[in-house]
């Protein structure tokens, strides 16, 4: 899989969905400061310069790495030229497994208005009929009722139950187990 299928962008009805650049860290550090007491509730904990240009260089360094490698896909969710969440396929597999592991967030202000499931049904059609991946997992905490019901919405089916699967904001959590199979 050559990088540049995993460097596009997808245009939905109310959001694109493009790959990370340098020019977008105001953007992205400015939502990500704004939302911090909300998404760190949801995510691995934060490091001390996670807001800084220099990590978010870093960052970009190792998605690009990552993704001419052909093992993952980033995407920074945008409205309107402004930058509201992003969305990854992450440890994509390719041979006879042919999967990926779906991550995402959403600036609070945009919860429950339907931006992510335009953006995740983006993500969907775009690994399953150009990625052509048989399948995606997510994982969410169990009391995440909002992104359970989006999953559910998407078609994902609840697959199990893991104990002390991720770690968030420096804890071990349990989460919920979810997976889409492309029915093509």
């Amino acid at each position: 899989m050559q990088g540049a299928v995993l460097s596009r962008c997808l245009r939905g009805a109310r959001v694109t969905l493009k790959p990370p650049c340098l020019k977008d860290y105001t953007q992205w550090s400015d939502v990500r400061l704004k939302n911090k007491d909300f998404l760190t509730r949801y995510e691995p904990a934060w490091p001390k310069d996670c807001l800084t240009l220099e990590f978010f260089a870093r960052r970009l360094a190792r998605q690009d790495k990552n993704r001419h490698a052909g093992v993952g896909a980033y995407f920074l969710i945008h409205k309107d030229c402004q930058i509201i969440g992003g969305v990854n396929l992450n440890n994509i597999q390719m041979g006879a497994a042919r999967h990926a592991s779906l991550g995402y967030w959403l600036d609070e202000d945009y919860q429950g208005l339907g931006y992510m499931t335009e953006a995740l049904s983006l993500i969907i059609d775009y690994a399953f009929n150009v990625l052509k991946l048989r399948r995606l997992n997510a994982a969410c905490l169990p009391e995440n009722d909002r992104s359970i019901n989006m999953l559910l919405r998407l078609g994902f089916e609840e697959e199990g139950y893991a104990q002390k699967y991720f770690q968030i904001n420096g804890c071990w959590q349990d989460h919920r187990l979810f997976g889409l199979c492309n029915k093509q």
